[in-house]
């Protein structure tokens, strides 16, 4: 999906999969609500573009992301803490893809945890304060639909 200069639309209960990239948003686009999505097993979750920092989350329920790497420790289905799916190092990689080949080097994993333990060095970006700890999407078909639908998944 590709956001730009959209403002004041919600965007919710929708399956973005294996994809190059599944969210391009940029020019500005904000004060848009995005929750209750399924952001899975994309090359890239969300390129974002701008320099504010955009909150992805409405009445505390935010997406479901594959690569989230958090803990829900009060079994509530909520995870404990802020999932960023941008940082500094995926600017420099849209910059440079060339430097993707290091996208799973120590160095790179380092610049990452720096990063987010040293909020100075952060630039500004998504933030979904209250991702999903399951992906409990269904696509929701036909009778007559449904094994085709089951044999292309």
């Amino acid at each position: 999906m590709f956001i730009y200069n959209a403002h004041f639309n919600t965007v919710k209960n929708n399956l973005f999969s294996k994809s190059d990239i599944a969210i391009h948003l940029t020019a500005g686009s904000e004060e848009n609500k995005i929750y209750g999505n399924y952001i899975v097993k994309n090359k890239r979750q969300v390129k974002y573009v701008a320099s504010r920092e955009v909150e992805w989350s409405f009445e505390e329920q935010g997406n479901y992301w594959s690569d989230y790497q958090g803990w829900d420790r009060d079994f509530n289905g909520i995870g404990d803490e802020a999932f960023e799916p941008n940082d500094g190092i995926d600017k420099i990689l849209w910059k440079y893809p060339a430097a993707n080949v290091l996208i799973n080097s120590p160095a790179i994993q380092t610049l990452r945890w720096v990063q987010k333990k040293f909020p100075v060095l952060k630039s500004p970006g998504i933030k979904d304060s209250y991702p999903l700890m399951k992906n409990t999407f269904q696509i929701p078909v036909d009778k007559d639909s449904s094994e085709n639908l089951r044999s292309s998944l």
